[in-house]
C-alpha cells in the first residue's frame, strides 16, 4: 500500500465511520430547502455534523457519503479541537423537508465551483494560460488569498492513458471499508465466484476503481483551500525563508515542541533544526515538519522516540513487509544501505533527531523533490514533465485518497506557522483530453456485489424490493434462491409490508443458516456483508467480537446493531420500503 514512507490515511478515514443509527438533533432548524453547492467526500459511509467548529463539541447529524449540503461560510476551529484540521465549514442541509444547520471539517467536503465571476483584469492576466474549467475555481480561492500565486504544468500526457496506468494492479489502492463504487471489480481486483475483493497490502487494501481514481487524480476536485497544498512547490530557495519562530507553531502540542540534537549533534529547538534542514535540503520547511507529524503523530511514535538509539521521523525504508514497517525504517536509520558514499552523504546513522530530519530531507530532496517530483500531487500521480523516469511510476504511496489527506495536513501547518496568506506557488497539472468538467464523485453503491452462479451469471430481479431479497440469499446464505423461496420473501414486504430488518432476521436466523455453526467471527462477517455492504474492518470486528465474549450482549443484539445502521437504512430506503418497525424519516 506504500512506498518507503508509512501513511496513516487509514486511521484519517476510518475516524468519520459511524455505527450509529441515522439520529439527528431537532435543533437549527428550518422549513426550506438548500441551496446545495457542495459533496460529502473523504469518508467511508458518513461523517458527522457538528453543533460547533470542533469535533469536541455534540454531534448534530450525520450525512452520508455522497450527500448534498451547502456551505455558508468559512472558520478556523474552536480552541480545543483536536481533529488536526485548521478549516471548518458551517453547513446547511435538508432533513425530511427541513434544513437543518452546523459544521464541518472542510475535509469532508468538495464544493462545487461558483456559478460567477468577479473580474480582476490583473489576475485574469496571470491564470490566462490555465484551461476555462480550472479558472472560476482559481477565481475563488484568489478572492480569498489574494497572496497565492498559480501556475499550469502541462503534463503532455493524456488523461485516459494516465488513468489506466494508475488503474494498474496494485498502482491505486482504497481500504475496503470504502463504498463499493470506490472498489474495483476487474478480474484482477475482484472474484466474483465469492463476490469477495483481492487483498493487496496489509488486511484492508484492495486495488481502487478506475471512477475514484479518476475523481482524486482530477486537479479540478482539489482546487480548494484544504487539498490545494497538493500542488504546493516544495522546492525552497533562499528567498523562501522561513524562520524557526514561524515553524514553532506548527510544533506547539506535539512530541517536537522542545529541543533535541541536531545533526552536530547541539541541544537546540526543534523549530530552528527544521528552519536549518530547509536551507541545508532545499525542501520547504514547514513541508518537512509537517511530514514528521503525518508519519509519527503529535505524540510520537516508535520512529521518533530513540528507544533503539535512531531516529527516522520520515519513515524512510519503512515500507510494508514481514517484519513491522517501523523495524525496517529503524534498521535503515542505523545501517543505510552498502554503499558507504551513499550513507556519508545522508547522514547516516541517524542517532540524532537532527541527523534524521536533514539527512531524510536530503534524501527526499534527492529522490522526489528535486527529481521532478516537487509537489504531493506528483509524488502521489507521477506525471511531472521534469520528471526523466517512466510516467506513473515512482510514487511513494499508493493509497488512492493519500495525498488529499497530507494536502490538509499542509494546510493546517500553514495555518500554525502564520504564513498562510503569503505568495505561496502552486503548480497545478493539466493532461490532454480532459474531461470538459471535473470528475464527479461516483454515486454509491447500494448492495455489495452477489457472488456469480456456476455459468458465471448473476440473477437479476424483476424490481428493487426482488433484488433486495436475491441480495439476502447471496450475503447471508451464499447461494441463489430457490424461486418458491424469493417468491415468499418477496410477498412478505409488498403484500404482508414486513419490513428490511423483519425479512433479513429470518435469512439470518434460519435453520439453514444456524446448521452452519458459525463462530462468532464468521457470523459477524457476514453481517457487515448482509447489513454495511462491504467486507469487515479489523477494529469494528474486534468491538463486535468483545461485546459477544463478554456475556452482555446476545447474537440478536449485535443483529440489531447491523440491521439499524445506516447503511441497511439507505438500502431499505433506496429499494422503497420500511428499513426496520417504527422507523420514521
Amino acid at each position: 500500500m506504500r512506498r518507503f514512507f508509512l501513511k496513516t490515511v487509514a486511521a484519517v478515514v476510518a475516524a468519520a465511520l459511524s455505527f450509529s443509527l441515522f439520529t439527528l438533533i431537532n435543533e437549527n432548524m428550518t422549513s426550506a430547502s438548500v441551496a446545495a453547492n457542495a459533496t460529502i467526500i473523504n469518508c467511508n459511509s458518513n461523517a458527522n455534523i457538528r453543533e460547533y467548529p470542533t469535533n469536541q463539541s455534540r454531534i448534530v447529524g450525520v450525512l452520508n457519503l455522497n450527500s448534498r449540503i451547502q456551505v455558508t461560510g468559512s472558520t478556523y476551529p474552536n480552541a480545543g479541537d483536536t481533529s488536526g484540521f485548521s478549516t471548518w465549514y458551517s453547513i446547511q442541509f435538508d432533513y425530511d423537508g427541513q434544513v437543518r444547520s452546523g459544521y464541518i471539517a472542510a475535509y469532508y467536503v468538495n464544493r462545487d465551483v461558483s456559478p460567477t465571476s468577479i473580474t480582476d483584469a490583473a489576475f485574469e492576466g496571470q491564470i490566462a494560460s490555465f484551461p476555462e474549467s480550472y479558472k472560476q475555481y482559481l477565481r475563488d480561492l484568489h478572492q480569498i488569498h489574494p497572496a497565492w500565486q498559480f501556475v499550469p504544468v502541462y503534463t503532455g500526457y493524456n488523461w485516459d492513458a494516465a488513468l489506466n496506468v494508475e488503474s494498474r494492479p496494485g498502482a491505486s489502492l482504497i481500504s475496503n471499508s470504502s463504498n463499493g463504487s470506490w472498489k474495483s471489480k476487474e478480474d484482477f481486483a475482484f472474484d466474483w465466484n465469492t463476490a469477495t475483493y483481492k487483498v493487496i497490502d496489509a488486511s484492508n487494501w484492495v486495488n481502487a476503481s478506475r471512477e475514484i481514481i479518476a475523481f482524486y487524480m482530477d486537479p479540478r476536485n482539489s482546487l480548494n483551500e484544504t487539498a490545494i497544498f497538493q500542488f504546493m512547490d516544495l522546492c525552497y530557495l533562499a528567498d523562501n525563508s522561513i524562520p524557526g519562530s514561524a515553524i514553532q507553531g506548527v510544533l506547539n502540542g506535539t512530541f517536537m515542541q522542545g529541543q533535541a540534537a541536531n545533526q552536530n549533534g547541539d541541544v537546540i529547538n526543534y523549530c530552528d533544526i527544521f528552519a536549518d534542514a530547509g536551507n541545508i535540503c532545499d525542501v520547504n520547511p514547514i513541508f518537512l515538519a509537517s511530514h514528521v507529524l503525518q508519519e509519527c503523530s503529535k505524540g510520537g511514535s516508535t520512529s521518533s522516540n530513540g528507544a533503539t538509539g535512531f531516529y527516522n521521523l520520515y519513515n524512510i525504508g519503512a515500507y510494508s513487509s514481514v517484519i513491522s514497517a517501523s523495524v525496517l525504517g529503524l534498521n535503515f536509520a542505523r545501517d543505510g544501505i552498502s554503499d558507504p558514499a551513499f550513507n556519508s552523504t545522508y547522514l547516516i546513522p541517524w542517532n540524532t533527531p537532527g541527523k534524521s530530519i536533514v539527512g531524510g530531507g536530503m534524501w527526499i530532496r534527492d529522490n522526489y523533490a528535486g527529481a521532478g517530483q516537487s509537489t504531493l500531487y506528483f509524488m502521489r500521480f507521477n506525471f511531472d514533465p521534469a520528471y526523466q523516469g517512466n510516467k506513473g511510476y515512482h510514487q511513494y504511496m499508493t493509497a488512492t485518497a493519500s495525498v488529499y489527506t497530507e494536502a490538509s495536513k499542509m494546510q493546517t501547518a500553514y495555518v500554525l506557522s502564520g504564513f498562510i496568506d503569503t505568495p505561496i506557488v502552486f503548480k497545478i497539472p493539466v493532461f490532454d483530453g480532459m474531461p470538459d468538467s471535473a470528475v464527479r464523485l461516483p454515486a454509491n453503491e447500494v448492495y455489495a456485489p452477489s457472488p456469480r452462479t456456476s455459468d458465471g451469471q448473476q440473477w437479476i430481479g424483476r424490481d428493487p424490493i426482488e433484488n433486495f431479497c436475491i441480495y439476502l440469499y447471496s450475503s447471508t446464505l451464499f447461494r441463489n434462491p430457490d424461486a418458491p423461496g424469493l417468491q415468499y420473501w418477496y410477498d412478505k414486504i409488498t403484500v404482508e409490508g414486513k419490513t428490511g430488518e423483519e425479512v433479513a432476521f429470518g435469512f439470518v436466523f434460519s435453520n439453514e443458516m444456524n446448521s452452519k455453526n458459525l463462530s462468532d467471527e464468521d457470523f459477524i462477517k457476514i453481517l457487515y456483508h448482509a447489513f454495511l455492504g462491504r467486507e469487515y474492518d479489523p477494529t469494528g470486528l474486534e468491538y463486535w467480537k468483545n461485546k459477544l465474549s463478554s456475556g452482555g450482549y446476545s447474537r440478536v443484539d449485535v443483529y440489531h446493531g447491523f440491521s439499524r445502521s445506516n447503511e441497511f437504512i439507505g438500502i431499505c430506503n433506496n429499494a422503497g420500503f420500511t428499513p426496520y418497525p417504527g422507523y420514521s424519516s
